[in-house]
């Protein structure tokens, strides 16, 4: 005889834990099961004997990462004073200072970068009407002497007044610096002319022109350029004295004039 419906109720409300405490045991052995199994298998196969020996590696090492001995052997001959082929291919001295740049060969003088930087000058100030100017050798000094202080401290800033005063008043200054890369004449006074961009002829400078209007400053006369180099290599700082000085309030309109081409 069948269970009535009420009768089945009151079976599934009496023992309902029972069967959920069976599924759960159920589960539970079967996942302990799987567990050992996959067990054995990782045991069993790390214990198998390879059937072949891994393939050489034929990629060049110029291709491959640097290995410990490769960095190692690489570092140990920077600074050796002459160039040569080690593990990881050609490779050139490690560059402590302009000076010793120099001696070697590899880049230009500082006479040949205030030349480069003098004639890029006078190019762009041609364009706004104001007459070249001259290169001073007292000046020079003190650019010189800036950049190298610049080079020491890592810190790009102006000089203090006293350092560019020939008692007369305190001369104008452009600097730049240039990280990892050469820093040449012309491309550091083309960085100063692309704030011309942002100045307002007619009107006084900012602070964000104030190396644009400096440079065709029509009342200036004379420079002086210097260029030095961090002792890590890393860095170049180039530093450009006017004398007379630019940027002066009330003065822009008539030193500072609209490109000739442009009139």
């Amino acid at each position: 005889m069948g269970l009535s419906a009420v009768q089945l109720r009151v079976c599934l409300q009496s023992y309902w834990y029972m069967w959920v405490t069976n599924s759960i045991t159920g589960l539970l052995f079967t996942g302990i099961g799987i567990g050992i199994a996959a067990f054995f298998m990782k045991k069993f196969r790390k214990t198998k004997a390879k059937p072949h020996a891994r393939a050489p590696n034929t990629t060049k090492r110029s291709e491959r990462p640097f290995s410990p001995t490769d960095i190692n052997t690489l570092d140990n001959s920077f600074g050796t004073g002459t160039t040569g082929t080690g593990v990881i291919g050609t490779y050139a001295p490690r560059i402590t200072s302009a000076d010793s740049t120099n001696e070697i060969g590899l880049l230009d003088s500082s006479e040949a970068f205030a030349q480069a930087t003098f004639q890029a000058i006078n190019g762009f100030r041609r364009r706004y009407e104001a007459q070249p100017l001259e290169l001073n050798d007292q000046l020079s000094e003190i650019a010189q002497r800036w950049a190298e202080h610049m080079a020491s401290t890592g810190k790009l800033e102006h000089s203090p007044p006293e350092w560019r005063n020939l008692g007369r008043q305190t001369l104008g200054e452009n600097y730049a610096a240039s990280f990892q890369v050469e820093l040449t004449g012309e491309k550091m006074v083309r960085k100063w002319m692309k704030e011309g961009k942002r100045y307002m002829f007619g009107h006084d400078g900012r602070k964000d022109t104030e190396n644009f209007t400096q440079l065709v400053w029509r009342a200036s006369q004379e420079i002086g350029v210097g260029r030095a180099r961090s002792d890590d290599g890393n860095w170049w700082y180039g530093v450009v004295i006017f004398d007379p000085p630019g940027n002066i309030p009330n003065q822009y309109a008539e030193n500072v004039h609209l490109p000739a081409e442009i009139k």
